[in-house]
């Protein structure tokens, strides 16, 4: 014989209408889902305006840039001492550079020393 089951026994689970909140808990869920929402769609436009003006600080010439094209008759020409010339080595390059006339001025005053003696 099976003994029947008695109502009063079991506990009953609470059945509810579902989720019920309040006024200000709806404000707050609201307010929440607003500004993620406003995070997301101003994210782009924000960062890039805060990138222009940070950079708008440094001067203009600061990027990253091809350098100029250098022009030979731009480019001074001169005498290049190396280090592994000899002191006569140097000293007849730097004479031949001063009877060029790359040193302005230079050449003559050893010119107006050696009449002077």
């Amino acid at each position: 014989m099976a003994k029947q089951s008695n109502d009063d026994d079991v506990p009953k689970l609470p059945r509810g209408r579902g989720l019920s909140f309040s006024f200000a808990e709806i404000l707050r869920i609201l307010v929440v889902a607003t500004a993620l929402l406003a995070l997301l769609v101003l994210q782009k436009p924000c960062a890039k305006s805060v990138s222009q003006f940070v950079t708008g600080f440094g001067p203009k010439d600061a990027g990253v840039s091809s350098p100029p094209a250098v022009d030979a008759a731009v480019m001074p020409s001169g005498v290049i001492l190396r280090a592994d010339m000899t002191p006569a080595q140097q000293a007849a390059a730097i004479a031949a550079a001063r009877g060029q006339g790359l040193d302005a001025g230079v050449a003559d005053d050893a010119a107006a020393a050696g009449d002077a003696r």
